[in-house]
């Protein structure tokens, strides 16, 4: 059987940091808006730093969350001022189940955020740049030297 060195939670944070960083990058060129496209390389370099478990990592997953849901409430505000959703929407509900994939990524990204610091918070507690195992039997992780 093959053991995972990466937790499965953050295997979960990287896919979806490479999700957002090709999100980013289609609707920056669409839009061509540099902060977006900002945030794609911002989400590129987070990945390779969250699937090699760099602690720094966690503070760029933090930024990108932020920086999504901040641009969704901007989006989302910009439309309701310019009465897009009265104008390309009959009703309330079907304004609300338009926003539902934008929402669910932004659960998703909080959720990123749980996992990242759940995880480098064990990394901190041990004094390592990487997290302590989380398996019953950790004796069996040690050096040699020190069994």
């Amino acid at each position: 059987m093959i053991k995972l060195i990466t937790p499965p939670g953050i295997l979960l944070t990287v896919a979806l940091l490479v999700i957002y960083s090709v999100y980013a990058f289609l609707i920056g060129s669409i839009e061509k808006s540099w902060i977006l496209l900002a945030g794609c390389g911002t989400a590129i370099v987070a990945s390779y730093g969250t699937a090699m478990l760099r602690p720094w990592s966690q503070y760029l997953v933090y930024l990108l969350a932020l920086g999504f849901t901040a641009k969704l409430g901007q989006s989302i505000y910009a439309g309701v001022v310019s009465g897009y959703f009265d104008l390309r929407f009959g009703s309330v509900s079907e304004s609300l189940k338009s926003l539902m994939p934008s929402t669910i990524m932004a659960l998703l990204s909080c959720v990123c955020c749980l996992l990242v610091f759940r995880h480098f918070r064990g990394a901190r507690e041990t004094g390592t740049g990487i997290a302590a195992p989380t398996g019953a039997d950790q004796s069996s992780d040690a050096p040699e030297s020190s069994k």
